[in-house]
């Protein structure tokens, strides 16, 4: 979990400068997880994937109740990855193979405005031109539900 959040907060340190200067919410979409995200863990139950699938996740999250689609960064052979599961309370139900999770559980009606104003499966992850308010003000309220345990910053 350390080496995820020193490679997030490395990634994220040169737009530190810039938005302390500038008031904004985040820096970058690392600093928006670091801020924002919980860790999620695991288990023998996770049904695991080789992939990041970013549909297959959200509509998991949709199929099973009290379900939350995640999208935040892996730790994944020494580097953090951009990804997507599906949470259940602090536990990763559906995702990607990994050794540390860290992301925000979003809201489905969020997700799915995001998703049709930017054609992209990916919500937050997809860094599209579009994001770029959410780091200046935040995330609105209602797009993030509860799950994972606190996160680096919280």
């Amino acid at each position: 979990m350390e080496e995820l959040t020193a490679a997030l907060a490395g990634l994220e340190a040169p737009f530190r400068t810039l938005v302390d200067d500038s008031k904004w919410a985040h820096a970058s979409v690392e600093g928006l997880v670091l801020d924002v995200g919980t860790w999620w863990t695991a288990d023998a139950q996770t049904r695991l994937t080789p992939q990041v699938a970013f549909s297959v996740a959200f509509s998991e999250a949709g199929r099973l109740r009290g379900g939350v689609y995640v999208e935040g960064y892996l730790w994944r052979d020494g580097q953090p990855v951009a990804g997507a599961w599906c949470g259940h309370g602090d536990r990763v139900v559906y995702g990607p193979r990994s050794e540390a999770y860290l992301g925000i559980g979003l809201s489905p009606h969020f997700c799915r405005r995001i998703q049709q104003r930017n054609g992209t499966a990916a919500v937050l992850m997809s860094k599209h031109p579009n994001l770029l308010p959410l780091l200046r003000d935040g995330l609105p309220r209602g797009a993030v539900l509860p799950g994972g345990r606190p996160g680096p910053r919280a």
